[in-house]
């Protein structure tokens, strides 16, 4: 496969009046083309500040790009780019589908306007031409009387048909990545399957290479091609969907997955992570899931554990993975195994 996106090094902070909060800790990951990336963990781990990077939505006011970063589009530097160069980039090269579809919508213009003004300014069409491609697009992402919908407003629709002409005006100008920020967070169970539909759908169709932004595993499984586990700014496994769900070996991953529901715990207690994560403020030494995991040894508390490559796409920052560190099985309700 063909290497459509390549970072390197990427470090982002925000800096306010208690000092600057190290969001995103040097990680380093590509995304080949027409493939589906998922980046998940919890909230605050650093996603959705890793997805907003890759289009530079930060000024320096608040957020900032740390100079070292490296960011390649497609054979194009992204961090060289000028503020002209990167309005015409923004849309055209790389769509966004935001987590709250009533807040990317713009409550006082009608949806054919909205998605057709990016046809406008990236694709020079007239306002008229514009409206018609609107129509087909509506149409594409499966919204019913396309034609009718146009001339409604956002609030006359439903958050899933919402969601849907988000979709639409990412799509507008034929993106090479959609990043997906939590697309279904704000959805009910049976939208959020239909709007995961609909993207392996227009993936498919298109050919158009996917980063999905989730804190849930469980929506993943049969969505992604490949998986990047991230906490506190850094990515600590990565692997195929099938290495992350049937071969993971990293704690933090482990309690990911036993937090999601199953039919065959009906009756029992959810599994719950104990203990929060690191202070961002704050400089970390060692492994930062270090104070809230079970298996922790005095070394995870002092330095970083290195990442030790497990398979040729299974990657892994933990120091159980030592050949001197203690074997630790696998939860029961993960599978067995040992690790390394």
């Amino acid at each position: 496969m063909e290497r459509l996106l390549e970072v390197k090094g990427l470090h982002v902070s925000f800096h306010t009046y208690a000092g600057d909060i190290k969001a995103v800790r040097g990680i380093t990951f590509g995304v080949e083309k027409g493939e589906t990336l998922a980046l998940v963990g919890e909230s605050g781990c650093g996603k959705s500040v890793t997805a907003k990077a890759l289009m530079r939505l930060f000024d320096r006011t608040s957020g900032e790009i740390l100079p070292g970063s490296e960011i390649t589009f497609d054979g194009t530097d992204v961090m060289k780019l000028t503020k002209k160069e990167l309005h015409a980039f923004r849309g055209a090269q790389i769509g966004m589908i935001f987590q709250d579809p009533m807040t990317s919508l713009d409550p006082t213009m009608t949806i054919g306007r909205q998605v057709g003004e990016c046809l406008v300014i990236h694709q020079g069409l007239s306002m008229k031409e514009a409206q018609r491609q609107a129509i087909e697009l509506l149409r594409m992402v499966d919204i019913p009387h396309p034609e009718e919908r146009v001339k409604s407003y956002p609030h006359q629709l439903s958050g899933g048909m919402r969601q849907r002409v988000v979709i639409a005006t990412a799509l507008a100008c034929n993106p090479k990545l959609i990043i997906a920020d939590e697309p279904t967070t704000a959805l009910d169970v049976t939208i959020q399957a239909q709007v995961l539909d609909l993207l392996r759908d227009l993936k498919q169709r298109l050919g158009t290479a996917i980063i999905l932004v989730t804190h849930d595993l469980g929506i993943v499984a049969d969505f992604s091609d490949r998986i990047q586990v991230m906490y506190a700014g850094q990515i600590v496994e990565r692997g195929t969907t099938h290495e992350i769900f049937k071969e993971c070996m990293h704690p933090y991953t482990w309690a990911l997955l036993r937090s999601i529901p199953r039919d065959s715990q009906k009756g029992t207690t959810l599994y719950s992570l104990n203990g929060t994560p690191p202070d961002l403020l704050l400089p970390i030494t060692g492994c930062p899931f270090a104070s809230r995991c079970e298996y922790c040894m005095p070394i995870c508390r002092q330095q970083l554990p290195p990442e030790t490559d497990l398979s040729q796409t299974h990657r892994i920052c933990c120091w159980l993975q030592h050949p001197k560190a203690p074997k630790v099985a696998r939860p029961a309700e993960l599978g067995g195994g040992m690790n390394a």
